[in-house]
């Protein structure tokens, strides 16, 4: 399945004193881009959560490229590079909405656990989620 981008307008709060976008943004981004693929998808992190499952980041990867700055638009593709029983990796790209110049590239890999912390087994519909080139 091919997704639009999800597109972000860089915030003033989200920019440091020299009104660059703040590396700590990018994580935020992330969380956003990811919450609009996985409803794409048909998946909700409030529904996941009302049935007592969590998406728990348990490791993060950024590589930053080129600086953005406040009112800049960038555009976050989100996809599936591996998949395990309790655990997904989602590969973000992020470039410069007006010109495609390449802004950063990260991952996150989010294990699936309970109320309690127990890691639990990928919903039926996560688990078979193809992988995206």
């Amino acid at each position: 399945m091919t997704d639009a981008p999800h597109r972000i307008r860089v915030r003033y709060c989200e920019t440091d004193r020299m009104g660059v976008a703040h590396h700590a943004a990018y994580v935020a981004w992330f969380e956003e881009a990811r919450t609009e693929w996985m409803r794409a998808r048909g998946w909700s992190y409030r529904q996941m959560e009302d049935d007592g499952l969590l998406l728990q980041v348990v490791e993060l990867d950024v590589r930053y490229r080129s600086s953005i700055t406040f009112d800049d638009e960038i555009l976050v593709t989100t996809r599936l590079v591996a998949r395990r029983r309790v655990a997904i990796t989602l590969g973000y790209e992020v470039v410069r909405a007006d010109d495609g110049t390449p802004v950063a590239s990260g991952r996150t890999t989010l294990a699936c656990v309970d109320g309690d912390g127990k890691l639990r087994r990928l919903p039926e519909g996560l688990e078979s989620l193809p992988l995206e080139a």
